[in-house]
C-alpha cells in the first residue's frame, strides 16, 4: 500500500472518499483520453501521473505489461488501488524532480496538466522519465473551460486556462514532436447553480477564497439568470488531448 505523502497535500486529497460523486466530467475526460490508448502494447511499461481515484487508470491496466499508478496523495491512491488491484500504486509527486534513473515507454496523465505550477519544468521532468522515443499522453483542460462562471464572477476563476494554441507552443518549446492534438467542448448540466458549487468543491476545486456571502448569493441568482435552461444550470468544459514523443 502506498505510504503518506511527506509534503503538504492539495485540496483535492481532502475529498478523497467523495471525489467520485461529483467527478463527472474528470471521468468522461478521462474515458476520452483513453480512446487514443494503444490497444495493447506489449512488453511496454507505463507511468501514470496524477492518478487520483482510478478514473484513468481502469482504462490502462489492460493496454501495457506494468501500470504504475502515482498520485501524490495516498488517500486518493487507497481508492485507486481498491477499482485497480492489478496496478502498482505510489506516492509521487507529479512536478518534483527525481534523480532515480527511470526508463518508461509511456507516461500519461488526465485532468491534471492544467495544474502545474510550471508548464515547462513538468514537462522537462516527464521526458526525463521516458525512453527515447517514448510517448506521452497527456488529457487537460484548456481554454474556453467555464466560460459561463468567468462571465459571472469576473474572470477569476479557480485556474488561469491557456488555449490548445499556447499549449502548442510549450510542446514546441521543448522539442517534444507532436504526434497530435485535439480540443473538443462538452456541457454538463447541474440541478441548480448551488449544484454546480457543490460538484467543483466536491472535487476539490477552490473557485473563490475570498468570496463573501453576499458575493457568493449574488453569484448563484447571476449564474441562474444567465445559464438557466429548463431542466436546471450548464457550464462547459472544453478538453484537450495530445499525443507527444521524445
Amino acid at each position: 500500500m502506498p505510504t503518506p505523502a511527506k509534503k503538504t497535500e492539495p485540496a483535492f486529497a481532502r475529498k478523497a472518499d467523495t471525489y467520485d460523486v461529483h467527478a463527472h466530467v474528470q471521468s468522461d475526460a478521462a474515458r476520452w483520453l483513453a480512446e487514443w490508448l494503444p490497444e495493447a502494447a506489449k512488453d511496454s511499461h507505463c507511468l501514470e501521473m496524477g492518478a487520483g481515484t482510478g478514473l484513468l487508470t481502469q482504462h490502462l491496466i489492460n493496454r501495457f505489461t506494468h501500470v504504475e499508478s502515482s498520485d501524490l496523495s495516498a488517500d486518493m491512491l487507497r481508492i485507486c488501488q481498491e477499482r485497480v488491484p492489478k496496478a502498482t500504486c505510489r506516492v509521487r509527486d507529479a512536478w518534483a524532480f527525481s534523480k532515480s534513473q527511470e526508463n518508461w515507454d509511456f507516461l500519461v496523465s488526465s485532468s491534471l496538466l492544467q495544474w502545474a505550477p510550471c508548464p515547462d519544468g513538468a514537462l522537462r521532468h516527464w521526458s526525463s522519465l521516458v525512453k527515447r522515443s517514448g510517448h506521452l499522453i497527456l488529457g487537460f483542460f484548456v481554454k474556453p473551460s467555464l466560460p459561463e462562471m468567468m462571465k459571472v464572477i469576473g474572470g477569476k476563476g479557480p485556474v488561469t486556462w491557456r488555449s490548445p494554441q499556447e499549449w502548442g507552443e510549450i510542446f514546441a518549446n521543448n522539442d517534444f514532436h507532436l504526434v497530435r492534438m485535439e480540443s473538443e467542448t462538452r456541457s454538463y448540466h447541474y440541478e441548480s447553480a448551488l449544484h454546480l458549487w457543490k460538484s467543483l468543491h466536491g472535487t476539490g476545486a477552490t473557485v473563490s477564497r475570498s468570496m463573501s456571502p453576499s458575493a457568493m448569493l449574488r453569484f448563484f441568482r447571476d449564474y441562474e439568470s444567465f445559464f438557466r435552461q429548463r431542466d436546471g444550470v450548464y457550464a462547459s468544459w472544453t478538453f484537450c488531448r495530445v499525443e507527444l514523443q521524445t
